[in-house]
């Protein structure tokens, strides 16, 4: 047995144990991911926020795009073909489960795991000779882990038995956001916990600038008296009366800087970590604007999203899937994937071809 095969073995062909499973941190202090650790803590002076899953996705551009990936891979709908051909008889994975769970969720947790983490497992039941997938269902990435010693991915005892008899690893051939992205995700944060408390004390509206220095001791007390009795009489009336001592100063016309130019480069930065063009975030070029949403080809059939985003989730999938241990030897698996191709001239006339007509000849009076 070669050195990949061995790898494969450990990692595909796996006799489950259980053993308790690391919290899943992107931190310093922690494994982010089940492939990588972040070998970042020692080479920081300050605290560095831990990051879950949970809330990376609290960031709204994140979020987007995981629902956005999602929405694309999760619908496809997948066969087998062997030796190039549509297998007449298909595996019973492919339009049935005993799990209750649609395939549409599986997909939709598997595309999580990948988008964060960058790898995934699926939880699978043999069929009656051992040798191919019956059935199987997503894991979700606190519920496994990979075994230091072993290689093996290593299953926790809350996923029934039966999907526990194999381990379908998928990984993406590329660190998931919480690795890669990770910095731009604590940016986000820090923005948005800097933009909240922007927006709970706001500068004042009117300033009383005291031009008098003999008032300059006046007690915090004797500062808020005068302040309250300032706003309780504008309250009242239209017209206020101020000491020669006292210039009001009027702040109502400056506009609150919420940070946009630094949420708007934020946007861009996890645009590309997220594999989703920069208008899909409605994210502007450095000293631009950030234009029209163009994101699918005038046809509505292939999409920069699919081609460079989320194509790399399904195409994942799809690889696993067809390796022996899940479909057997000569077969492989894959997706419907025409509402993404562009067709071409020659198809679309053999598709749909012009006719014309003659047009008849215009009616003329006796």
């Amino acid at each position: 047995m070669g050195f990949f095969n061995t790898i494969g073995h450990a990692l595909w062909g796996t006799p489950l144990k259980v053993q308790a499973l690391p919290t899943q941190l992107a931190s310093p202090w922690a494994e982010p991911n089940n492939l990588m650790p972040a070998i970042v803590g020692e080479l920081w002076d300050f605290p560095v926020e831990l990051v879950t899953p949970e809330i990376a996705l609290r960031v709204p551009e994140v979020n987007r795009a995981l629902q956005a990936h999602q929405a694309l891979v999760a619908p496809l709908k997948m066969s087998v073909y062997v030796d190039g051909e549509e297998a007449a008889e298909q595996p019973y994975w492919v339009s049935n489960t005993d799990s209750g769970i649609p395939r549409y969720i599986c997909w939709t947790g598997t595309v999580k795991d990948l988008f964060l983490h960058g790898a995934a497992v699926l939880g699978a039941e043999l069929d009656s000779f051992g040798s191919t997938v019956r059935d199987f269902i997503h894991v979700p990435a606190e519920h496994w882990e990979i075994d230091r010693e072993t290689g093996r991915v290593v299953i926790s005892d809350v996923i029934p038995a039966i999907y526990r008899q194999h381990a379908i690893y998928i990984p993406l051939g590329s660190n998931g956001l919480l690795v890669d992205g990770i910095d731009s995700v604590r940016q986000a944060r820090k923005l948005e916990l800097a933009r909240q408390k922007r927006i709970d004390t706001p500068p004042a509206a009117t300033e009383l600038h005291i031009t008098d220095v003999k008032y300059d001791e006046m007690t915090s007390e004797e500062r808020e008296a005068l302040a309250k009795s300032y706003a309780a009489n504008r309250n009242k009336h239209a017209v206020a009366v101020t000491p020669s001592y006292m210039q009001v100063i009027d702040h109502n016309g400056q506009t609150v800087d919420l940070f946009e130019n630094a949420k708007n480069s934020l946007r861009l930065e996890l645009a590309q970590h997220a594999g989703l063009p920069a208008s899909f975030l409605e994210a502007g070029k450095e000293g631009g604007s950030s234009g029209q949403m163009s994101y699918t080809n005038e046809n509505g059939k292939a999409s920069e999203l699919w081609v460079f985003g989320s194509s790399r989730f399904a195409y994942a999938i799809l690889a696993r899937l067809s390796l022996d241990d899940v479909v057997g030897p000569n077969a492989e698996v894959r997706a419907d994937l025409s509402d993404f191709m562009v067709p071409t001239p020659d198809q679309l006339s053999a598709e749909s071809p012009v006719t014309a007509e003659a047009p008849e000849p215009p009616a003329t009076e006796e």
